[in-house]
C-alpha cells in the first residue's frame, strides 16, 4: 500500500514537472521558428 502511495506520488510530481516543461518547450519553439521565419523573410526581402 506505501509503496503504491509512493508511486503514485512520484508519477503526479512527474507529470506535474513534465507537462509544463512540454508546454514550455512547445512554445519556445513556436516563438523561435517565428523569429527565425521572419528574419528568413528580411533577408529574402533585402
Amino acid at each position: 500500500m506505501f509503496q503504491s502511495a509512493t508511486q503514485h506520488f512520484n508519477l503526479f510530481v512527474y507529470y506535474s514537472f513534465f507537462i509544463p516543461t512540454m508546454l514550455h518547450c512547445r512554445i519556445f519553439t513556436t516563438i523561435a521558428f517565428a523569429v527565425v521565419g521572419r528574419c528568413q523573410a528580411f533577408q529574402f526581402n533585402k
